[in-house]
Protein backbone atom coordinates (compact mmCIF):
# COMPACT_ATOMS: atom_id res chain seq x y z
CA UNK A 1 0.00 0.00 0.00
CA UNK A 2 2.94 2.38 1.11
CA UNK A 3 4.59 1.56 -2.46
CA UNK A 4 0.91 2.44 -4.23
CA UNK A 5 0.72 5.77 -2.51
CA UNK A 6 4.35 6.63 -4.01
CA UNK A 7 4.07 5.80 -6.67
CA UNK A 8 1.05 7.73 -7.34
CA UNK A 9 2.26 10.68 -6.14
CA UNK A 10 5.38 10.46 -7.98
CA UNK A 11 3.08 10.02 -11.15
CA UNK A 12 0.95 12.45 -10.19
CA UNK A 13 3.52 15.62 -9.57
CA UNK A 14 5.19 14.41 -12.88
CA UNK A 15 1.67 14.38 -14.85
CA UNK A 16 0.72 18.13 -13.04
CA UNK A 17 4.43 19.13 -14.18
CA UNK A 18 3.94 18.31 -17.73
CA UNK A 19 0.38 20.11 -18.28
CA UNK A 20 2.09 23.08 -16.22
CA UNK A 21 4.78 23.10 -18.87
CA UNK A 22 2.09 22.44 -21.63
CA UNK A 23 0.33 25.84 -20.43
CA UNK A 24 4.21 27.82 -20.67
CA UNK A 25 4.88 27.86 -16.89
CA UNK A 26 8.12 29.05 -16.09
CA UNK A 27 10.68 25.90 -14.41
CA UNK A 28 10.69 27.90 -11.15
CA UNK A 29 7.00 27.52 -10.64
CA UNK A 30 6.31 24.00 -11.74
CA UNK A 31 9.00 22.64 -9.43
CA UNK A 32 7.52 24.74 -6.71
CA UNK A 33 4.35 23.42 -6.91
CA UNK A 34 4.89 19.83 -8.39
CA UNK A 35 7.47 19.05 -5.61
CA UNK A 36 5.23 21.12 -2.49
CA UNK A 37 1.93 19.36 -2.92
CA UNK A 38 2.11 17.21 -6.41
CA UNK A 39 -1.28 15.46 -5.87
CA UNK A 40 -3.03 19.07 -5.44
CA UNK A 41 -1.01 20.39 -7.71
CA UNK A 42 -2.24 17.34 -10.41
CA UNK A 43 -5.96 18.46 -9.18
CA UNK A 44 -5.46 22.38 -10.42
CA UNK A 45 -4.37 21.30 -13.41
CA UNK A 46 -7.15 18.75 -14.32
CA UNK A 47 -9.44 21.88 -13.18
CA UNK A 48 -8.13 24.01 -15.24
CA UNK A 49 -7.77 22.15 -18.31
CA UNK A 50 -11.43 20.62 -18.17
Amino acid sequence: MKRLFFWGTILSGAAAAYLMYRRGESFGTIAQKAVSNPVGAFADELRTAL
